[in-house]
């Protein structure tokens, strides 16, 4: 199966591509410029209306916009229905895949090893030869991931640069990094100027990553992402 990488042309301050995350067709009117890629919830794209979806794929070749599918595991599906989802995106997106996004649903991906979802899907996509990055849970550590990168070759993981910090250097392998806006109190809805910097410089030893914002005030701090790293 072939590594993740970034082949993006759009990137921010010379090296990352930048990422919105759940991203829905009402987001066309306050889309940021700093934006090179869209993460979408895969299953849900696929009930946007026909004109949605028609103006979607217009856009993204127009804008040279990467889409990252995501898909959820926790909720089991066949393995006909996942061939045909991850078939039906290749065929309406093509190239403008950048990878899938992988989330176990879970706090800890390993507590979803043994269900079916996950086998089947990495089962056809490495027949598919799919590129893909597993998202880490709130709990996931390189330990509780450390059976997934024997289990699953080829495979990269996303994590968090601001809550999983402490184990940016000892992730083995292709790396996207997505910023949830997990805290123990509270949701973070703006990072701020002083720690986008501070997040920005932790993520300079992985030049190739990119990076997706999912947190409230990802649209509007978009620009400071991107002006951070010029």
């Amino acid at each position: 199966m072939r590594g993740l990488y970034n082949r993006s042309k759009k990137r921010y301050g010379g090296a990352m591509l930048l990422a919105l995350a759940k991203f829905e067709p009402a987001a066309f009117s306050r889309f940021s410029k700093a934006f090179g890629a869209v993460e979408i919830e895969l299953q849900s794209a696929f009930q946007w209306s026909l004109r949605d979806r028609t103006r979607f794929s217009t856009w993204i070749l127009k804008k040279g916009i990467q889409v990252i599918p995501r898909v959820n595991l926790r909720t089991d599906r066949t393995p006909e229905e996942l061939e045909e989802l991850i078939g039906s995106s290749i065929q309406e997106w093509g190239t403008a895949i950048h990878h899938f996004t992988i989330a176990s649903g879970r706090k800890r991906f390993d507590r979803d090893w043994e269900r079916p979802g996950p086998k089947s899907f990495f089962k056809i996509a490495s027949r598919m030869e799919v590129r893909f990055s597993l998202e880490w849970g709130e709990e996931d550590t390189p330990l509780t991931t450390a059976s997934l990168r024997e289990r699953v070759p080829g495979c990269g993981f996303t994590v968090d640069p601001d809550h999983h910090r402490k184990y940016l250097l000892k992730v083995d392998g292709p790396l996207h990094f997505k910023l949830h806006g997990w805290h123990p109190e509270r949701w973070v809805r703006r990072y701020g100027e002083v720690r986008i910097r501070k997040i920005l410089r932790s993520l300079t030893p992985h030049p190739e990553a990119g990076l997706t914002l999912a947190h409230s005030g990802r649209v509007e701090e978009a620009p400071l992402f991107a002006k951070g790293e010029e």
